[in-house]
């Protein structure tokens, strides 16, 4: 008999006991600090939601109310009314909780979202600078001036198309070419593949090969070309807008730019730096490029 009600107390106790070591536990949680690598790639240490806490003391506070109930100590409707008023405690702590991780979430994404987007909007930049520099000699440390330059400017594109015929020039073709006797020894060579494709006697093996300089706008030779717009969709970025180059995405910050120069053999070497900083976490700083260097590395690739 004493075996049975050893039992029977054991089942009467066992839950709000298991109640009382997860409130003991989510206490521990809530009061420890955890290290985690932060967006900056720095170790920090953080410490739990408060709502572990609250959850802790709802579990601590509604087990010990429910030994007490369960023993006796209390009168009933004190009991429930308590074990009512713990569980409403309860059902607002999951709420909350449930809030918080959702909103968690959404920051989260904003965070990766905002990130890929000043990562694109830096290889812009550094594309539109390049251009700049191949036109002018120059960085610009203007971002008014830059975005003038994609919007009206002008660059030097070589168009290709078609590959060299594996064969020799023919005799005919020497003649034209050189107007001489030399020896055919070697295979056509891209220039002289270049001067017969627009030559009245156009062979028939050159009919798609094209060699040909032109001036085209920034703005389709840059920002217009099937890679660049392919590599675009792939990533999932907003369109590219020539005026944004001037503001870190989804602010109105001005991006810092820098110029200067260093000298190399006595040569003359433009440099750059541009920088922006993660609209939610001013730590994370994203640079391209340096004023004491001649490159245009970004700050996120490592190596």
């Amino acid at each position: 008999m004493d075996l049975d009600n050893i039992k029977y107390n054991i089942g009467r106790f066992l839950l709000p006991a298991l109640f009382l070591v997860a409130g003991i536990y989510l206490m521990v949680v809530a009061t420890s600090t955890v290290k985690v690598t932060l967006h900056n790639g720095k170790i920090g240490e953080v410490t739990q939601s408060p709502v572990f806490l609250y959850a802790s003391l709802v579990f601590i506070i509604g087990s010990v109310v429910w030994i007490l109930y369960i023993s006796g100590l209390i009168k009933k409707m004190i009991g429930l009314g308590l074990m009512v008023v713990m569980l409403g405690l309860g059902v607002y702590v999951l709420y909350y909780n449930y809030k918080t991780v959702n909103r968690h979430v959404a920051d989260k994404k904003a965070y990766e979202r905002q990130d890929l987007e000043i990562r694109q909007r830096m290889s812009d930049i550094k594309l539109a600078q390049q251009a700049y520099k191949e036109v002018n000699g120059f960085y610009t440390n203007s971002t008014d001036d830059l975005v003038d330059f994609v919007k009206n400017g002008k660059k030097l594109v070589i168009k290709k198309s078609g590959a060299v015929p594996e064969r020799k020039i023919t005799p005919e073709e020497r003649d034209y070419l050189y107007n001489d006797d030399r020896p055919i020894d070697f295979l056509m060579t891209e220039q002289e593949a270049a001067l017969l494709a627009v030559s009245p006697l156009a062979p028939a093996d050159l009919a798609e090969f094209i060699r040909d300089t032109s001036f085209v706008p920034v703005m389709e030779a840059v920002f217009m070309n099937d890679i660049y717009l392919e590599k675009r969709d792939k990533m999932g970025v907003m369109p590219f807008i020539v005026d944004s180059l001037t503001f870190v995405p989804f602010t109105t910050t001005l991006v810092r730019m820098d110029t200067s120069h260093k000298i190399t053999n006595e040569i003359r070497v433009p440099t750059l730096e541009f920088e922006m900083v993660h609209p939610r976490d001013t730590s994370m700083v994203y640079t391209v490029g340096d004023t004491t260097a001649n490159h245009l590395r970004e700050s996120w690739i490592e190596g």
